[in-house]
């Protein structure tokens, strides 16, 4: 009856532990996909960043399309679109129902290409450099960099990652030591096996190897369970608002997915290790306290 008593606390310790490393790996679970939800949807702001060129007045049509086939293939440009003097002189007359043709008897509007860099150019020295050479040409009349709304989003979104990490940093090290705490309880209840073990003969790597296998597997199992509370959470999510789906790219996603019973695996080995160190260390009479 003791023995299967002393059993059925082990497995009942060896289940919450479980169950403690699970809510732990799904909190990190959640970091992680908020940090990389937030830096791809900063890249996509970034990259709705740019400049517009203006070209001077009567200036060939083929001209114009021989810069944005240049555009097209140099390695900062997103995104080229052409906005043309009767783009500008439509939307003009829609915006405010006045006809310029018929006051002044010409298109007073230029046109324009309207630029989207990468997120790696999306700030304001870097659009400057890239920009200079296109100033030298005389068909165009003017750059206009958004440079008060590129150092706005760039400031607004650095901070944001920054507050990301620090908070991801402090719940690692927060859960790290949950885990720690739980494993050590764990080992802690067959600490007289521990020495008994020693009093045989048992080397340490002897000792240690079924505690740190049996807390690597469950490290797994908590992790894997992890990954299935946040595919549901992510698919009740999506349920609520689609466009939460494409929030974080499928690949990211699956380095999510893995990385969970990853770090689940590698902080219950570590921690099994040191918990089953320390009650080696220890005499007879030290294990009373």
């Amino acid at each position: 009856m003791r023995k299967k008593h002393t059993k059925f606390k082990f497995l009942n310790a060896r289940i919450s532990a479980t169950v403690s490393v699970t809510m732990v790996l799904l909190l990190l679970g959640l970091v992680a996909l908020t940090a990389l939800s937030a830096s791809h949807i900063t890249r996509q702001i970034k990259e709705n960043l740019g400049f517009d060129i203006i070209f001077a007045e009567d200036v060939p049509a083929s001209k114009i399309d021989s810069l944005g086939s240049q555009l097209k293939t140099m390695n900062f440009v997103k995104e080229v679109s052409l906005f043309s003097a009767d783009d500008a002189m439509k939307q003009w007359k829609e915006e405010t129902g006045e006809d310029v043709m018929d006051v002044l008897g010409v298109n007073p509007f230029a046109s324009e290409y309207e630029v989207k860099v990468i997120a790696e150019y999306a700030s304001t020295d870097s659009i400057e450099i890239v920009t200079s050479r296109f100033r030298k040409l005389d068909i165009v009349e003017d750059i206009n960099i958004r440079a008060d709304m590129v150092d706005s989003v760039n400031k607004t979104m650095n901070t944001l990652i920054l507050a990301l990490s620090i908070i991801a940093i402090v719940l690692f090290l927060i859960s790290f030591v949950l885990i720690n705490n739980t494993i050590r309880l764990s080992v802690y209840a067959r600490r007289f096996t521990i020495h008994t073990m020693k009093l045989v003969g048992a080397t340490a790597g002897f000792i240690r190897k079924p505690f740190v296998m049996s807390n690597v597997v469950s490290g797994f199992i908590a992790g894997i369970i992890a990954d299935i509370l946040l595919a549901v959470l992510l698919f009740y999510a999506t349920s609520f608002d689609p466009i939460l789906e494409n929030v974080i790219p499928d690949q990211w996603l699956l380095i999510v997915y893995l990385s969970v019973p990853v770090a689940g695996v590698i902080i219950c080995a570590v921690t099994s290790i040191w918990a089953t160190n320390r009650y080696l260390k220890y005499e007879y009479d030290d294990l009373f306290s």
